[in-house]
């Protein structure tokens, strides 16, 4: 069998390249030529790869013969820094002898990646007390293997919140600083599960399990209660300084009289006056002083 020359022979692919992530497996392709240039179109020959990592630890590759003239390496990063890969051809005859193909060694700068079971979600809309009817907010910091926090972003974090009438949409914007904000809207008060992954690896601590409050709603509220003072003044024009007479308040409602009518004597010649007002539609209030219409009275109240 004719062998390939590794002075002719090259490596190639992202797995050689800088900026890859030490999280993420690396690939590369070994090509192979004859002396003259001309690509080998078969296989067999003693390709080896050799690399150190950043700790200058070896790290084995898996390196697969595809039987066309190019061999597939894989490897794994362990840290961050600079891997020295150095990809030879061995003498077929006495493999201890070797030579680099052309353009090895080479220096690869693999960077921090983002670990999923690092990650941290944290804010109001992951703790307890919020509210049906207001968004609900929290953050996801990215960080690498050791627990530091990620200076950029362009991680893709998946959001998926499930409430109990089911799924419910969560925005995410990328702060590209390894932050990442996130929202939702609560349709129902209830449990809300909130999972959040990373290349379909949950982070530390999801899924988060939410107790949403119901929240008032202004369509639905309404004023229950009324309220109102009459001041007592005597024929001369001067307000009365003390209690006692006989005031009266009769509230008439959609449904017939008002039967929670609450008349309080201050004992300075007011009286305050609380009514119910349960229903929508026209009341009529008689305010009467011994027996008699105040000035005023009586009044009509719309509860639209």
């Amino acid at each position: 069998m004719k062998f390939a020359s590794p002075h002719k022979s090259w490596a190639d692919g992202p797995g050689l390249e800088n900026g890859n992530k030490a999280t993420d497996p690396q690939v590369f392709t070994i090509h192979a030529a004859f002396a003259d240039g001309t690509p080998k179109k078969t296989g067999g020959d003693l390709f080896d790869v050799i690399i150190e990592d950043p700790n200058s630890e070896l790290v084995i590759p898996e390196i697969k013969d595809n039987n066309d003239g190019t061999w597939t390496v894989k490897y794994q990063p362990t840290d961050p820094g600079d891997y020295n890969i150095g990809v030879i051809a061995r003498n077929p005859s006495n493999p201890i002898y070797f030579d680099h193909v052309k353009g090895s060694p080479k220096v690869v700068n693999i960077e921090p990646g983002t670990d999923a079971s690092q990650c941290l979600a944290f804010g109001p809309g992951l703790d307890p007390g919020n509210l049906d009817t207001f968004p609900a907010t929290f953050t996801i910091q990215a960080k690498d293997k050791h627990g530091n926090n990620m200076k950029e972003g362009g991680d893709p974090f998946v959001v998926e919140i499930n409430g109990p009438s089911g799924p419910i949409p969560c925005d995410v914007v990328d702060n590209g600083d390894g932050t990442y904000n996130c929202q939702y809207q609560p349709e129902d008060a209830g449990r809300h599960d909130v999972a959040i992954t990373l290349d379909g690896t949950p982070i530390k601590g999801s899924t988060y399990h939410v107790d949403i409050k119901p929240g008032a709603w202004p369509g639905n509220t309404f004023i229950e209660y009324f309220q109102f003072s009459v001041r007592t003044v005597d024929k001369r024009g001067q307000n009365k300084t003390f209690g006692g007479e006989d005031v009266k308040v009769n509230v008439t409602g959609p449904a017939g009289p008002v039967s929670d009518v609450k008349l309080e004597d201050k004992g300075d010649g007011t009286y305050y006056v609380t009514y119910k007002a349960a229903d929508t539609g026209d009341y009529k209030v008689d305010v009467l002083l011994n027996g008699h219409h105040i000035r005023g009275s009586p009044f009509h109240q719309k509860i639209a």
